[in-house]
């Protein structure tokens, strides 16, 4: 019991001794390269070419954003020009219908 009061006193006082004193540090080393995803910019990089036309075309689609790594959101003007079947056969997996104007393409 004794020794643990000295440690602990010994403890304090190299505490106090070192109190407002900075001690170096290496820069911790990096094992894994950090992977960062950079999504595109604009609708016309987001949306394959070829969807346009099943979209309604070019001047149809009011925004398109990417929302997730596999959907991408996109608010048409008119939804009736929309023609899903043709989305499906050029690789869309699917087209939730989010309201009248806006459906996700989900990749």
């Amino acid at each position: 019991m004794v020794l643990v009061v000295i440690a602990l006193l010994v403890g304090i006082g190299i505490g106090w001794a070192l109190k407002g004193r900075q001690v170096p540090v290496a820069p911790a080393s990096v094992e894994k390269p950090v992977v960062i995803e950079v999504l595109p910019s604009s609708s016309a990089e987001l949306l394959n070419p070829e969807w346009y036309a099943a979209l309604g075309g070019k001047a149809n689609v009011r925004l398109a954003e990417s929302i997730a790594t596999t959907r991408i959101r996109v608010e048409l003007l008119d939804a009736a020009l929309l023609n899903e079947a043709v989305l499906k056969d050029l690789g869309v997996a699917a087209v939730a219908k989010i309201d009248a104007h806006t459906v996700h393409l989900i990749k």
